[in-house]
């Protein structure tokens, strides 16, 4: 089978592929951020507030504009700013890795014939939660860096971070539906198995 199914030799190298992929995408994330002079901040107007005049344009309550933001200008919380940003890429990368070494273990279990064990089981439900965590847990990390943009700019009264939800809703589809997934499939094995026994 493809992606890391054929065979537990198999299988250990291509988690080790992807595990590699992981940290140099994250590495040239970090190097791309540290590299910038500007820092990238999403933000939109208060919910309570007047359309906001910002860097020659009318901000209105509802939309959400990109700023760069020079490195420069911000130096007074920077070095907090930088711990968020560069925390969330090694959190990121973090909770990618835990979510590889338990699809590792299911991808095995299935190679030795008992992929549905309790332990499988877990193995499926945490991949599920990794799914889930990567957006809350960057996502609030990346929130505490642009607030401290914000700050900085001394536009906290007006301004607040953009929340987009999106991520997590996709996320939390896709854990969902993994789960569901292996439950059909769990349920359908059994089925067969009762079926075989009493032909």
């Amino acid at each position: 089978m493809a992606f890391g199914l054929g065979s537990a030799r198999t299988n250990k190298w291509v988690m080790v592929f992807y595990a590699a992929a992981a940290v140099v995408w994250s590495g040239w994330k970090m190097w791309k951020y540290h590299s910038s002079d500007y820092v990238i901040a999403t933000v939109e107007p208060e919910w309570n507030t007047p359309p906001v005049e910002l860097f020659g344009g009318r901000l209105q309550p509802g939309n959400s504009i990109e700023l760069s933001v020079p490195k420069a200008d911000i130096a007074r919380l920077l070095g907090f700013i930088d711990v968020m940003r560069y925390g969330a890429i090694v959190l990121g990368l973090v909770i990618i890795l835990v979510g590889l070494l338990f699809f590792y273990r299911f991808c095995d279990r299935v190679i030795t014939g008992t992929p549905f064990t309790n332990a499988a089981r877990t193995d499926v439900a945490l991949i599920g939660v990794s799914i889930v965590a990567y957006p809350v847990l960057t996502g609030f990390m990346n929130m505490l860096g642009t607030n401290s943009v914000v700050g900085a700019l001394e536009l906290s009264e007006t301004i607040d971070t953009s929340r987009s939800s999106n991520g997590l809703y996709i996320a939390l589809v896709v854990a969902v539906f993994l789960q569901f997934v292996y439950a059909t499939i769990t349920q359908g094995t059994k089925l067969a198995r009762d079926a075989d026994g009493l032909v």
